[in-house]
Formats: C-alpha cells, structure tokens, sequence
C-alpha cells in the first residue's frame, strides 16, 4: 500500500495545495471586484429619475429612484414650488415610506440661497402635500413611539436646531390625559420656528397609553 502511494506521481501530491490557492485567489478577487458592486450606494439619477438640478421627482421613475438611493432632496428655496415640476398631483398627499428594508431615509430640504440653509432629516416616512398646483407642506416623522419624558426631552433637543418653542411639559401631560379619557389620539403642536430658512412646526399626537409620536410640518418660508 505504501509501495502503491509512492509511485503515484508528484503533481498528484501538490493537487489540494493548488485547489485551495485557485479558491483563495478567486475568494480575494470577489472581495476586490464583487464586493463593492454588491455594497455601494446607487449612482447618479437619470433623467427620468430627477430634474436637471438632481433634485428628486415624485413619478414612478423617479421614485424608484428614491427608494434604491433613499436620498430624496427637495429644494424649497423659491416658493412658491410647482407641484406639476415635482411629478405630484395640484391637489393631494404623496407619502414615501416605510421603505422596504426598514431603513431610513436621508431626507433633504434645502430651504434658501443663503444661509441658514434648510435641514438634513432622518426619517423612516415622509408626506409631501400639494394645493392649487403649489407644494404646501412636508410632513416628516420621527421613528417610533416615545414615553412622556422621552417625547419631552427629544422635541426640546429639535426646537434648538429648528427654531420653535417647544410644547410644554404640561400640555404634553394634559394630551395624553385627555387622549385616556376620550380614547382618541391629541395633537400638541409648537409654533413655526423659522431658523432653517423654512417653517418648521413640531406636531405631537399623543395617545391613552402614555405614548407620543413626534413629526415636523415643514412649509416653505413665502408661499
């Protein structure tokens, strides 16, 4: 048996070795070649996918687009917006999200030519609402539901950078007490902050159980 093995020829014995270094090699060549093609971010909008400008459109193409990159941009500089130059409806609600996989999307509102310059929101939902031909309002919602203290503290943390007064703590607690008795969510909402460039209002919609949810109207500063 051992007289059987020794005769076999030499390249038989270097066999394993060179199939495991062909599988390494195209193990390393995937993670170089493959790799970044599977991870990367989608490239640039085509034409049908966003304006001349790279600004989002809201058509069918357009919110492919979005979801692949999830990356909306609107630009709310020279209001008052054309609904019909976004590819949405003169009258109506478009909302984007939740996407697919979960994530957020990376929403931006550019707001002026000059600063300060709109804002950079993370949210796993937006509504873009039209009337008479004109973008009206952008509601954007924070993710998930909050305690008292928690919805509290975080709407206080957004009025510094957003530029409203924040809700009080004892209108919140009055919210949910009254949202227990009637067994309907209600609305706390700030004034319309306007330190982005753009109007900014923060809308809490409390319920019963002690929990709020937190979103933001934006609407262009003229309009």
């Amino acid at each position: 048996m051992i007289d059987e093995f020794s005769r076999r020829p030499e390249w038989v014995r270097w066999l394993p070795a060179a199939v495991l270094g062909v599988v390494i090699i195209a193990a390393v060549l995937f993670a170089v070649l493959g790799a970044p093609r599977l991870t990367a971010d989608p490239g640039p909008g085509q034409t049908d996918q966003v304006t001349d400008l790279n600004w989002s459109v809201f058509t069918e193409e357009g919110l492919e687009y979005i979801e692949a990159a999830r990356t909306p941009r609107i630009d709310l500089s020279s209001p008052p917006v054309d609904a019909v130059t976004l590819g949405l409806p003169a009258d109506g609600a478009l909302t984007v999200g939740p996407h697919v996989t979960d994530l957020d999307y990376r929403l931006v509102l550019i707001a002026t030519d000059v600063e300060p310059n709109g804002a950079l929101f993370t949210t796993p939902q937006f509504t873009v609402s039209t009337s008479g031909g004109r973008l009206q309002s952008v509601r954007v919602e924070e993710r998930g539901a909050r305690d008292f203290r928690e919805t509290y503290l975080l709407v206080a943390e957004r009025s510094a950078a957003y530029g409203f007064t924040a809700p009080s703590s004892a209108s919140l607690a009055s919210a949910i007490t009254q949202a227990r008795e009637s067994g309907e969510p209600v609305a706390v909402r700030s004034n319309r902050g306007t330190s982005t460039g753009m109007g900014v209002t923060a809308e809490v919609l409390c319920f019963g159980a002690g929990a709020c949810t937190v979103s933001y109207i934006v609407t262009p500063a003229v309009g």
